[in-house]
């Protein structure tokens, strides 16, 4: 059925196609991007050479040596043809007045252009809108012409403002808030709507409960909003895309950076970044990282290891193959936090642990594997296609609060454990064409997608054996929370254990159409079959569910000036009844229909000279399908609209003066119950970790001397632990900053200070008696050396 399916598709999408399409005047950069991805040419160029150039266009494909000097034309550039068929950008020689013969510029100065740092098959964006993203949009669009929101925090920028984790990262992107999970994972609210799963890894799901990193990663793409259409399943606010490091043919040969951390609480971390070119078809990349770290928190600590190689194969222009693995184990401790006294944080010492440490603990082995092929069919028509496999085991057990007792005297302590393991099968195929139908230009992009996850969860209680065979609960003075009493975890009657599989098949189909030269037209529908078998292990019982839902996406871009793009949107996502992790299938919830989620949005993406850029987004979330009590119907069950979301985010990247960067993201939120869920979800409650406005800037400065300085604020209003809206976590402002130094061509020393003003503040929380304490100030030195 799946072979009919794609074989029904092929046909319709390839009699769209018409002769080779022409591609209009723009800036040189986008008419580039576009001759390679409709010509199949590789092209190299460091983006200083395309910043403020115009090109003429091309009006019809032939071959790159009479195509490259028609978009050259005028430019002051030439593209001048490497040993493996690829095509470097360069100043083109001067030419004297009248009929004397063109003057060459010097050896020196065309052996240095010649040795500019080479990307494969881009040239580089001066701003984030010049970048592209195929995560947001199928067939990949420019930012500026993605009709959503999408924040892309690159690699130089994680490693400038020492972003080790998806919390710090999270910070600089407005609309999205880290919260705690549990102190063994990551986990995000996307405007308003928390997740665990709604991690990517270059476009495939990436959903186990881990604490992920950045060692081999390019780029991160946070997604603002639902997009069923272009991910499926899940995404009800939004989701975050991981751009693996790939290899890359680089004229220098063997390229490479290992980097050195050292830093407070005894953390030490190594990186290393190594690639070459094996022959003009074949090239290699390995990325490693070794970390060992303690904490401000008593008995807190953490060990990760991982290697990520990587190979390139390339037949001339037309197929690039990529294939990466992944090894990667993360051990820590589970800490859950701190709990609450009359509506706030216990006030204790930022290093108490609240719990016994020893016992709270947690651990993920990961072993992944990609397939990647993309493959120029013709000018107008390419094929991208990917594999990806990967096992995951995760562990974690804690015995953290659960509350304080006797009027702020004691808190009490439990504690429990869990499993999850967990096997992901997913194969991806689109067929890109373009097309032109009258005046009108398409990009249309159809595609499969398949999936299978094999998943077990497994949970246990933790009991107090030398306190009675039964006890689950102990209470400890509030002033010594850390204790240590022997606990053993084993199953109880209400611990869940389940198995389930779940089968996808995805069709759908997108057109990128440009209507006029100010007027775009976004339209797609996926089409989901999702089959969910799960067994009950404690009692044998067999449940299984059947969706099939559509996901429509609708924009439309309009571009008064050229610097400028307004845009209209709307999208849908929906949310299985199995829950995120497959692990939440009843008798009572099997047949019901997914909840959704609907997003309207407008915005308006700016893109000016001297890399400045803006964006701005105002949305409206409504969330469909929440099972709740019927008001009228004692013990009946309805579903209903179930809550509201409005905002506004606002970034900005501008380089402000030839040695002074800034970048700056705010965001206005709010997020509401509109039916009452449960005893402590009530209608008109806010949302959790939806604080009303959010601020981050960073900004950098050069100081001459090889020397640059930066300084970081992070800031949020208060906001709710919980649904309960019971208790607040206060706002704060943070200051961060950094000083580098390049040694020379090859080494940069970088001083960091997080918290400058070492202020007391809680970052996060799971609920109201799990509030993460933020760290005091931590003052780091890295050493990076290229080779």
């Amino acid at each position: 059925m799946k072979k009919l399916a794609l074989a029904a598709l092929l046909p319709m999408l390839s009699a769209l196609a018409t002769a080779a399409p022409t591609i209009p005047a723009g800036a040189l950069d986008q008419v580039l991007r576009s001759y390679m991805l409709a010509s199949g040419a590789l092209l190299s160029a460091d983006g200083r050479l395309t910043q403020g150039v115009d090109s003429p266009g091309l009006n019809q494909l032939s071959a790159p040596e009479r195509d490259l000097p028609a978009i050259l034309a005028g430019t002051g550039l030439q593209a001048a043809r490497q040993p493996d068929g690829s095509y470097l950008l360069r100043a083109a020689p001067p030419v004297m007045a009248g009929p004397a013969a063109a003057v060459p510029i010097s050896e020196a100065e065309i052996d240095a252009l010649q040795r500019l740092p080479e990307v494969l098959a881009h040239a580089e964006p001066q701003s984030p809108y010049d970048g592209v993203s195929r995560f947001a949009v199928k067939g990949g669009a420019a930012l500026r012409d993605t009709p959503q929101a999408l924040t892309i925090v690159d690699a130089a920028q994680i490693r400038e403002r020492n972003l080790l984790s998806m919390g710090d990262l999270l910070e600089y992107v407005p609309g999205v808030q880290a919260s705690q999970g549990e102190g063994n994972r990551d986990n995000a609210v996307f405007r308003g709507y928390n997740s665990s799963a709604d991690f990517y890894l270059n476009g495939m799901r990436d959903d186990v409960q881990y604490f992920r990193d950045f060692y081999n990663i390019d780029a991160v793409e946070v997604l603002k909003g639902p997009n069923a259409m272009a991910l499926g399943r899940g995404g009800s606010g939004g989701a975050v895309n991981r751009v693996g490091k790939q290899a890359q043919w680089r004229a220098a040969g063997l390229v490479g950076e290992a980097g050195l951390l050292l830093g407070a609480w005894g953390r030490r971390r190594a990186t290393l970044d190594v690639g070459d070119a094996v022959n003009p078809a074949l090239a290699w990349r390995l990325n490693a990282v070794d970390e060992d770290a303690d904490s401000f928190r008593d008995g807190v600590w953490l060990k990760r290891r991982g290697i990520s190689p990587a190979l390139a194969w390339r037949d001339g222009a037309a197929t690039l193959v990529q294939l990466n693995y992944e090894h990667f184990r993360d051990r820590r401790t589970t800490d859950r936090g701190v709990p609450s006294l009359n509506g706030r944080p216990v006030a204790s010492d930022a290093s108490t642990f609240f719990g016994d440490p020893a016992n709270s603990h947690n651990g993920v082995a990961i072993d992944g594997l990609t397939a990647r092929l993309e493959h120029q069919l013709s000018p107008s028509a390419r094929l991208y296609t990917q594999l990806h496999y990967a096992r995951y085991d995760k562990y974690y057990q804690n015995v953290f609060p659960g509350g304080v007792d006797d009027g702020g005297a004691t808190v009490r302590m439990l504690g429990y454990g869990s499993t999850t393991r967990r096997g992901n099968l997913f194969y991806q195929i689109d067929l890109e064409l373009d097309a032109s139908t009258g005046a009108l230009r398409h990009r249309v992009t159809t595609g499969l997608e398949l999936g299978r996850q094999r998943t077990d969860n497994a949970r246990t209680t933790g009991y107090f054996d030398t306190l009675g065979p039964e006890v689950r609960f102990v209470s400890v003075p509030i002033g010594s929370p850390n204790f240590s009493l022997p606990v053993s975890f084993r199953t109880s009657a209400t611990d869940m254990s389940n198995a389930s599989t779940a089968e996808n098949i995805s069709l759908y189909v997108q057109d990128q159409v440009t209507l006029t030269p100010q007027w775009q037209l976004l339209a797609g529908l996926r089409y989901e079959s999702l089959d969910v078998d799960f067994r009950d292990n404690r009692n044998a019982l067999q449940l299984a569910s059947h969706d099939r839902p559509l996901s429509p996406r609708l924009g439309m871009i309009y571009r008064p000036l050229p610097a400028l793009s307004l845009y209209a949107s709307y999208s849908k996502a929906y949310a299985l009844r199995v829950g995120e992790q497959m692990a939440s299938l009843t008798v009572d919830n099997q047949a019901l229909a997914p909840e959704t989620v609907r997003n309207t949005e407008i915005g308006a993406k700016w893109v000016g000279g001297a890399g400045m850029s803006a964006s701005a987004a105002i949305y409206g979330l409504r969330r469909g399908n929440v099972l709740v009590a019927d008001p009228v119907d004692a013990g009946a069950m309805e579903l209903v609209e179930g809550q509201r979301g409005q905002g506004v985010e606002l970034e900005l990247a501008a380089r402000v003066s030839a040695g002074w960067k800034l970048s700056a993201g705010y965001a206005w939120q709010r997020s509401h119950l509109t039916a009452t869920q449960s005893a402590n979800s009530q209608a008109g409650a806010r949302m959790p970790h939806v604080p009303r406005q959010t601020l981050s800037l960073w900004s950098t400065h050069a100081l001459g001397h090889g020397m640059e300085a930066a300084l970081g604020l992070v800031a949020r209003s208060a906001m709710f632990s919980s649904t309960s809206n019971l208790v607040t976590l206060p706002g704060y402002a943070r200051l961060d900053g950094s000083l580098s130094w390049r040694l020379d061509a090859h080494n940069r020393l970088q001083f960091g200070v997080d918290n400058l003003l070492d202020r007391a503040y809680y970052i996060s929380s799971y609920n109201d008696n799990n509030i993460s304490p933020g760290a005091p100030r931590a003052v780091r030195v890295s050493l990076f050396s290229g080779f």
